[in-house]
């Protein structure tokens, strides 16, 4: 072979060198383009984290209400728009190719879409009862199928990537086998300079030169396969950095997408030229921008002409803008309320940014502003009759008396309540009782002038505040006006009901009484008015002061009297006018105060139950009773008077068993008596208890009978042992026949059921006289005796005086 050959034979390896290294470059830009292929394939990574956002979603609304998981309404709402955001991406890209291969996965995320917007409702309304464990349910289903939908795309990734590395392993082959057939090409390059050492021989100058330019050329070579090496190695490397900072941008590219698109404020950022720099989605739905915002836009040219446009939002927009203007000069960080003539009220904060342009949150808090003002006006008004309730009386109240004094002017206070409205309570219910407040209420608006103010201040207290008051009769005059209205008849529910009411009025001239004072005031008037008389009025005097202090002083030494051992028992015989013998005694209390001597029943006995006393005390009288009565011989009875506040204690039936089993007493020889106001209270409750204790053994005795408009349907409900007939009967019995007539017509309806028939009152001897022909069974008075204490009681009449019993 000749030199000739040789060097193109060395011509073409050189050759194929240079075009392996130009093919081991398009071998790089492959590998790069396969991994960038990989990097692609997110479609498990979508479906995973649809189904993770779709389980923290049912965590949330699980946990939603239980006190301690701190999960709120704001929690609930962001979890519900980041697995929107979530459904909406399975919807697009390569996802949506995944997606179209199975019509299972397609109805999957059609499902999913749909549920997710019936459930926006009940997230939306999360405050109401029930309404997260109705969203709850409506997800559940769909948990299983997105956790299918997960692992197929998992699958599908995987063989998209196992498809990519097969490529690349092909790449490799091709890169192994290209570097195998150089080297081939270098064996075949030593075989043939061996066979041809002959001709290096004959040409061996040239040959030294060919391969001194040889060698130098094979060193370059290795360099440059060395340099190509690192170079890939380099190469590599690099390719690997930029794909994990590409992966990291992608993944906080994301994570700032959806914490921005899922706020609950709206968010611009604008540079130091008014370009709009970033923005979220809540930012165009406040304001109604629809496409107009776009980064590089600045708000002026947004905002002109909304007063051309049908858009309220870019109005509002425009008013932010002209209030941030001074704040963007200033460079000053603020916040402000921004409120539209259409009620829409916005919230902005303004912060400036280093560098210039500034950055700001809008908020819109309408119905916020809505809700603060429905709070505050319930926290005024009462929420049955919607007049204005004690707090906001009180704040104008003070208003009142604050301008009475600077202008010398008199104001008035009038306090009122509603006579009977318990019995109409307790007989016809809570629900026509609260329909009887509104009409009331109704009818004090109609007697009040603008400006006065009607309060109800609780239960069935209501109060007047009259701002100007320029004589004294002019109160005077609203009060008859509020009396004869609110006496009216009422038809509620069919029923037609009568109240009354009293008022009491208290004046202050140019502000000089304190508020509390004067309410004090107006209670002590409104005192008064229902101590004289139902169905009136009275102003206020100082003397009703005196008396109260004198209440509270009372109050004061009856709490101590008890503990003090003050009270006694004074017993009163009842006469069976039949046998002309004593058959009992009626024990009454008596209160012997240390300095005032001896406090009449009547004045103590009501302010007992006032201040809750009664319940106490009356146990004591009838333990104190049960005792002194179990030393008197058989057949004796004591009668003991019950109060309804005391009839109403649930420990009544236990107190009386505790008596008589300490002082055993025989049952039979107690007898309780009670009024018909017991029975208003609570007629199956208050049965009951009747019952309870004539289990017990214990006589029960209707008292003051007669006087109540529904004593017969008493006596039909609960058979009585005794009715004690009223002495307001007996006092004009010798000179009223129909006072007679009453007391005749209650002996024969005693006789006819049964019961003892007694007359109270009792004082002379007429009375007596006819008492017995209209065949009353027991008479009681100061004509047989007067009440005594226990040790210096008789217990038979002395036959010189009988039936009158023995006087001491």
């Amino acid at each position: 072979m000749s030199l000739r050959t040789l060097k193109l034979v060395l011509a073409v390896v050189i050759a194929s060198f240079l075009l392996s290294a130009v093919y081991i470059s398009v071998l790089v830009v492959e590998r790069q383009n396969a991994l960038k292929e990989v990097s692609r394939y997110n479609i498990s990574w979508l479906a995973s984290q649809a189904v993770s956002e779709f389980v923290r979603l049912g965590q949330r609304l699980n946990a939603y209400g239980i006190p301690g998981t701190g999960v709120d309404k704001d929690e609930v709402q962001l979890r519900y728009d980041i697995l929107l955001s979530r459904a909406k991406l399975l919807s697009d890209g390569d996802f949506q190719s995944f997606v179209e291969r199975d019509p299972e996965r397609q109805a999957t995320v059609k499902r999913l879409a749909e549920v997710l917007a019936e459930v926006q409702p009940l997230i939306d309304a999360i405050d109401a009862p029930g309404n997260a464990v109705r969203a709850y349910t409506l997800l559940q289903p769909l948990e299983t199928q997105l956790i299918d939908m997960a692992s197929a795309a998992n699958h599908y990734g995987g063989q998209r990537v196992a498809e990519d590395q097969h490529e690349l392993i092909r790449l490799h082959w091709l890169f192994s086998g290209l570097a195998a057939c150089l080297i081939l090409t270098g064996i075949v390059l030593l075989g043939l300079l061996g066979w041809h050492n002959r001709l290096l021989e004959r040409a061996q100058a040239e040959l030294r030169t060919l391969a001194g330019n040889l060698q130098a050329t094979s060193a370059e070579l290795e360099d440059a396969n060395k340099a190509l090496g690192l170079a890939y190695k380099e190469l590599q490397n690099r390719n690997e950095v930029l794909q994990a900072q590409e992966h990291e941008l992608r993944m906080q590219n994301e994570r700032f997408d959806a914490a921005l698109n899922n706020m609950s404020h709206g968010l611009c950022m604008v540079d130091g030229d008014g370009r709009i720099i970033v923005f979220n989605a809540r930012f165009s739905e406040l304001f109604g921008l629809n496409h107009r915002a776009k980064p590089g836009v600045t708000l002026e040219r947004l905002t002109r002409g909304a007063d051309r446009t049908d858009t309220p939002g870019l109005a509002a927009l425009r008013a932010i803008c002209e209030q941030q203007e001074e704040l963007i000069r200033d460079r000053r960080r603020a916040s402000f309320i921004q409120e539209e003539p259409g009620g829409e009220t916005f919230s902005v904060s303004h912060q400036p940014m280093t560098g210039g342009g500034w950055i700001a949150t809008y908020e819109d808090i309408t119905e916020r502003r809505r809700a603060e003002s429905q709070i505050a006006y319930m926290a005024h008004h009462d929420a049955l009759t919607d007049l204005a309730n004690r707090v906001l009386f009180r704040e104008r109240l003070d208003q009142a008396l604050a301008a009475a004094h600077r202008q010398g002017t008199t104001i008035a206070v009038l306090c009122l309540d509603l006579d009977r409205f318990k019995d109409v309570n307790d007989s016809l219910g809570h629900e026509t009782g609260d329909e009887l407040l509104k009409a009331v209420a109704d009818r004090l608006r109609s007697c009040v002038r603008d400006g006065d103010l009607i309060a109800r201040l609780g239960g069935d207290e209501f109060a007047v505040l009259q701002c100007t008051v320029g004589d004294p009769n002019d109160c005077a005059s609203l009060a008859a006006r509020i009396i004869n209205a609110i006496g009216a008849p009422y038809e509620v529910d069919g029923q037609e009901i009568v109240i009354g009411t009293s008022v009491g009025i208290a004046l202050a001239t140019e502000g000089r009484v304190p508020p509390d004072q004067l309410l004090k005031h107006a209670d002590l008037a409104l005192y008064r008015a229902k101590s004289d008389r139902r169905g009136t009025y009275r102003f206020f005097e100082p003397e009703m002061d005196a008396q109260l202090q004198a209440r509270r002083l009372l109050e004061a030494d009856l709490r101590k009297a008890l503990a003090n051992k003050e009270f006694t028992l004074a017993y009163q015989p009842e006469i069976n006018i039949r046998r002309h013998e004593i058959s009992g005694f009626e024990a009454l209390l008596r209160w012997k105060h240390p300095e005032r001597g001896m406090v009449s029943p009547a004045e103590f006995i009501p302010v007992a139950e006032d201040i809750g006393l009664i319940s106490a005390l009356g146990e004591w009288v009838i333990e104190q009773a049960c005792q002194e009565a179990a030393q008197w011989p058989d057949g004796i009875k004591v009668a003991v008077n019950l109060s309804p506040v005391q009839f109403r204690n649930r420990t009544l039936v236990e107190t009386v068993d505790r008596a008589l089993t300490q002082s055993g007493l025989c049952p039979s020889r107690l007898e309780l008596e009670i009024t018909e106001s017991v029975l208003l209270q609570d007629n199956e409750m208050t049965l009951a208890t009747l019952h309870q204790l004539r289990r017990l053994g214990v006589c029960i005795a209707m008292d003051d009978f007669g006087t109540g408009y529904s004593s017969l349907s008493y006596l039909r409900s609960f058979p009585f042992d005794k009715i004690k007939i009223d002495q307001s009967f007996i006092r004009e019995l010798t000179s009223r026949a129909d006072c007679l007539a009453i007391v005749q017509s209650i002996t024969r309806l005693g006789s006819s059921l049964g019961m003892i028939t007694t007359a109270e009152g009792v004082e002379t001897e007429e009375q007596y006289r006819h008492l017995l022909a209209a065949g009353c069974t027991e008479a009681q008075g100061y004509y047989f005796g007067y009440p005594l204490p226990a040790q210096d009681l008789v217990f038979s009449l002395y036959p010189e005086k009988q039936p009158k019993a023995a006087e001491a």
